[in-house]
């Protein structure tokens, strides 16, 4: 399948049939994932492969919220797979200003050492790990898999139930498994809504979309 082509038909998928996905697949899809740029090639992330039907349906109850959904998401334990996508600001570039000039460091750290407040700074961490997932979403979909990105979550609960360090961030959980059906493509904003050339330009507000 070519690149646009699994562009165009990746899909947000809820349903899942249980058939298993051969161990092959499964290491194409963490092998994109793998070779995904990254900040200064830091790679500052770590991904926990979950097959366990135990530790899914734990996985699918920590991704829950208020007050829509307060038992979680239970959909994501019928996936064979769950990937949970956890960063580390420490181990990724960090941009952050001083004197009216932007520098690039290392590690979160560089904040605590100059002082700097949140908006002085920013962590390429969440941005890192989102390009790996999108590789691993575009393998899927080449290879006939669904996939959803949820970030809707009980961040403290995952951390707990996989013993992810405290100063360790977790931003996604990812299921991945053979669509019961193939989901309808959402709306998506028109290209004047989105692109500007030359600088920004202020657009029309957008209705609220739904992935």
């Amino acid at each position: 399948m070519e690149v646009y082509d699994a562009i165009q038909k990746r899909r947000s998928v809820r349903q899942y049939r249980p058939d298993k996905i051969p161990e092959g697949i499964l290491n194409k899809l963490l092998s994109a994932m793998r070779l995904a740029p990254s900040g200064g090639n830091r790679q500052p992330y770590k991904f926990i492969v979950i097959q366990s039907d135990e530790t899914k349906k734990k996985v699918a109850a920590a991704c829950r919220w208020y007050p829509a959904r307060p038992n979680g998401q239970e959909f994501i334990s019928e996936a064979p797979v769950v990937i949970v996508a956890c960063g580390s600001d420490k181990e990724a570039v960090i941009r952050y200003y001083q004197d009216d000039k932007a520098f690039l460091a290392l590690g979160e750290a560089i904040a605590d050492k100059l002082g700097l407040d949140t908006l002085a700074y920013q962590s390429l961490m969440p941005l890192d790990l989102a390009i790996a997932l999108d590789h691993l979403t575009l393998m899927a979909t080449a290879e006939g898999l669904g996939t959803c990105w949820v970030a809707a979550l009980d961040e403290r609960e995952l951390k707990q139930l996989l013993s992810v360090p405290e100063d360790w961030k977790v931003l996604a959980v990812m299921p991945i498994g053979y669509p019961i059906s193939w989901p309808q493509p959402r709306p998506r904003k028109p290209l004047d809504q989105i692109v500007c050339y030359e600088k920004y330009r202020a657009g029309v507000p957008p209705p609220n979309y739904r992935d």
